[in-house]
């Protein structure tokens, strides 16, 4: 180690009292003396590093318990880091995609921000801008695969032929769609994802050419994307792209939005600017379209936005919560390093007495930390690879991108970077104390045996109430979390949620296009199932509460008798077609009425319809619906006959929305749900149904086989994975804060072991020693709650958004959580209390 010669004056030396009188080392920046050569410099950090080791070697119970420690917090903070990089800040996998964005009509009046868009008003739009450099239409669809035996349904997306050149997508083999099979009557052509290349061909590059037999009509495949591309963006469930054609009647019909838009701006351009040209062509298209498109305008979103959606919010606050699990061991390991360096404060005095400078001592503690630091941030990496690979299949199925969550560069960096951070942190106060030695105090109370000093008393005490503060913040978010949780699942959704089995079929429109042919498949089909051993009732829908498949309509209508209205003004309402039962097999509520018979919406059956109680509150005006006559587009003139009770068919959170069922004969669908009440388990059904669909048409597959429970839990997914993750979090955090209690007395029990016998021997008994050492960790305790309460109400503002009927200042989880903070933090003082009651007072004198 390099030593800055000093020059000891004659009068130094030992006094009576034992007193070291030395000139004060004192590190001046500025004086070339004070910077030892390079040389030196790296020859000492070589010897540091070594005596640091040596150190860790022979003290392998405390390195062990920082390494462990620091690498519980790193390990936590680099997998929530991976969840937040692949999800929230990595870039989308497209050519500059800041320059994509997702385009929606939307209408005010009406309370739709982002509605899907007609084929119509795409076109002007293509037409008309000045901001896109291309726009594009897409929309999942759907196909029945033929194989030689079998038959299967897979996810596919039609797109416009565009799309590719909006994304800057290139393939790896063959080609992407051309403009003019956007034309109808075009060839059918397909574009293969790799998944489904590899899947289904093994990656055979003499694919491109070959057809595949799509809902019995033939498709050719014209190429294959490159692995990493997915649209829509981390769906990888999406198999291949056909081209989508615009239909020409189809381009009268402006009300009939099915499509997402997508675009590329034109370099230079802003969403503000985007946003401008865009208003423009609205009010154009409103003012020649007063019919279909008054009050309808645009809402321009950026396509990293519109797909990250509002999950950001939630990873933010459990990347937040992950900091302040570190901070927390960071002040512990503080406090650890700070309780060792009052026993290590002779070791540097001795060294600034010889002359060691202020950068040699604070090198010399830095170099301690920085091991540390540096096996805490190996064991948290470890931690990391492990965690994201446990919370992989935690992450709800709504979060997107979730397949972008891996152990990648960014979070090796983010891992090195935390290390280093938390070596500061927790290593640069101990240097600096290490740095600057008292030499007379040192000398004077390492002779007498004394205690800590009671800065340091002081200081210990103030981390400790840091980490009781942080801990209890956590245990406040989680609480709430769980009571917003419990709250959620007591909610009545408003139908069954248990019991029923749904099967999602979709007839092919080359073997089921007339209407009969629809109808006779699924009134066979429903007529078989409920004979079935073990179902007791069965029906179907077009589509099933919490289920995002299916089909539904959101229509205008108007009410025979009250006063016209323009198309923009008129009342709204969910559109689902039902069979028979449908009502009493998902237990809905009828409120009024009658429910529709086998004789609804058949040929010579009346034309019905049934509302929801939103539906006769908010349109009928107070007047009863039943026997009121509504005009609904493709459906024409229909009596109510019935109301039903609202339900939330969104998930246990949504609103209820008004609703309007008509009978499936009426508006015969090739897509449906069959809903089956049954004590079987799924499997069973879906065999049981795919045996009796086998007997009517042996190459139909059943698309998907789902259960209620499975969509409950399915719509819940996202707040049990926050609650989770956070009391998690908040466990860890209270566990790590019970272990700074824990050292914080236990060292203040060996300090004050004399102080403690020579009150015993005075006549101190055991109840008064233990009451003493517990009270005094009850007062740091006590004021790390308050503080602790304090900033849980000013985090409360930052997770009210994951709150479901719970207010972010819930008075009984704030009571709850510091009561069990105080409980955790008596319960860390206790066990040292307990043995400063052991102690021998005559051990302890004959010690000092």
């Amino acid at each position: 180690m390099y030593f800055r010669p000093i020059q000891i004056p004659s009068q130094a030396g030992v006094s009576i009292t034992g007193a070291v009188k030395a000139t004060p080392c004192v590190w001046d920046p500025q004086d070339p003396q004070d910077l030892p050569p390079r040389r030196d410099t790296v020859a000492s950090m070589r010897h540091d590093l070594n005596e640091a080791w040596r150190f860790l070697r022979a003290n392998k119970g405390f390195a062990a318990v920082v390494v462990l420690t620091l690498g519980l917090a790193i390990g936590v903070n680099s997998t929530i880091f991976s969840v937040l990089n692949g999800v929230l800040l990595r870039p989308l996998d497209y050519a500059e995609p800041d320059r994509l964005v997702v385009a929606w009509e939307s209408n005010q009046t009406l309370g739709q921000d982002r509605a899907q868009v007609s084929s119509a008003t795409y076109l002007d739009w293509r037409n008309q801008t000045t901001t896109f450099e291309n726009l594009a239409i897409w929309r999942y669809k759907g196909f029945t695969l033929r194989n030689e035996n079998d038959a299967e349904r897979i996810t596919t997306v039609d797109v416009s032929p565009v799309l590719f050149t909006v994304l800057g997508a290139t393939p790896e083999l063959g080609r992407v769609f051309t403009p003019e099979e956007e034309q109808p009557g075009s060839p059918r052509t397909v574009v293969l994802s790799h998944a489904a290349w590899t899947r289904r061909f093994g990656q055979d590059p003499s694919v491109l050419g070959r057809t595949l037999m799509l809902d019995d009509q033939s498709y050719q495949i014209v190429g294959v994307m490159p692995r990493p591309f997915q649209f829509p963006a981390g769906d990888a469930e999406v198999e291949l792209w056909a081209p989508l054609t615009v239909n020409p009647a189809s381009v009268a019909s402006r009300p009939h939005r099915t499509y997402n838009a997508i675009g590329r701006m034109t370099p230079g351009a802003n969403v503000t600017q985007a946003q401008a040209d865009m208003d423009r062509i609205a009010a154009t298209i409103a003012r020649d379209n007063p019919e279909s498109n008054a009050g309808w305008g645009v809402t321009l979103v950026p396509a990293h936005e519109q797909v990250v959606g509002d999950i950001g919010d939630t990873l933010w606050v459990l990347f937040g919560a992950v900091v302040l699990v570190l901070v927390i061991a960071c002040v512990n390991i503080a406090n650890l390093l700070l309780a060792r360096s009052s026993r290590t404060a002779k070791e540097f005095a001795v060294r600034a007495a010889i002359g060691a400078s202020q950068w040699a001592l604070l090198r010399r503690s830095l170099v301690e930390s920085g091991s540390l630091a540096g096996l805490g941030g190996l064991a948290g990496l470890l931690l990391a690879w492990w965690g994201i690979g446990a919370l992989r299949p935690l992450i709800p199925a709504n979060v997107p991108r979730a397949d972008s969550i891996g152990l990648d560069v960014s979070v090796l960096a983010f891992t090195a970077v935390t290390s280093i951070v938390a070596a500061l942190i927790f290593g640069l106060f101990p240097a600096w104390r290490a740095m600057r030695p008292h030499l007379v105090e040192v000398f004077q109370d390492s002779s007498r045996g004394a205690s800590a000093s009671k800065s340091a008393r002081r200081l210990s005490d103030v981390m400790v109430a840091a980490e009781v503060a942080l801990a209890l913040m956590l245990l406040v978010g989680a609480g709430l979390l769980i009571r917003s949780f419990v709250q959620l699942t007591s909610v009545d959704p408003g139908y069954r949620t248990s019991g029923i089995v749904a099967a999602h079929i979709v007839l092919p429109a080359s073997r089921y296009g007339p209407s009969a042919s629809k109808k006779q498949f699924f009134d066979d089909l429903i007529a078989r199932v409920k004979v079935i051993p073990g179902v007791e009732g069965a029906s179907a829908v077009s589509a099933l509460p919490m289920s995002p498949l299916g089909v539904q309509f959101e229509l205008p209508f108007t009410i025979d008798g009250l006063a016209e209205a323009s198309p923009s003004e008129r009342p709204r309402a969910r559109y689902r077609a039902v069979m028979a039962d449908y009502f009493t097999t998902m237990g809905i509520k009828l409120v009024d009425g009658r429910a529709f018979d086998d004789f609804d919406g058949r040929e010579n059956g009346a034309k019905v319809a049934i509302v929801n109680e939103l539906v006769a509150k908010r349109y009928f005006q107070g007047v009863s619906p039943l026997n009121k006559l509504v005009r609904i587009p493709m459906a024409g003139d229909l009596t109510i006959v019935g109301v039903v009770a609202d339900i939330k068919h969104d998930g246990l959170a949504s609103s209820a929305e008004p609703e309007v069922f008509v009978p499936y004969f009426q508006f015969a669908l090739s897509e449906m749900q069959v809903v089956v009440a049954t004590t079987q388990a799924p499997s069973v059904v879906a065999s049981a149904i795919r045996a009796e669909m086998m007997q009517i048409d042996p190459a139909l597959p059943i698309a998907k086989v789902t259960s209620i429970e499975e969509r409950v839990s399915a719509s819940i997914a996202q707040p049990r994975f926050n609650m989770t993750l956070l009391a998690g979090l908040a466990l860890c955090a209270a566990f790590l804060a019970a272990l700074g209690v824990y050292g914080v007395v236990t060292y203040a029990v060996a300090r004050r072991t004399t102080e403690i016998g020579i009150r015993m021997a005075l006549g101190a008994d055991a109840r008064g020693t233990f009451r003493m050492v517990v009270l005094g960790a009850a007062k740091v305790v006590l004021v790390g709650v308050v503080f602790g309460l304090a900033g849980a109400a000013l985090m409360g503002k930052s997770i009210e958004s994951l709150l479901f009927d719970v207010p972010a200042l819930d008075i009984q989880t704030y009571v709850l959580a510091g009561l069990g903070t105080v409980a955790i933090g008596l319960l860390a003082a206790m066990l040292p209390a307990l043995r400063a009651t052991r102690i021998d007072p005559v051990s302890a004198l004959r010690t000092d």
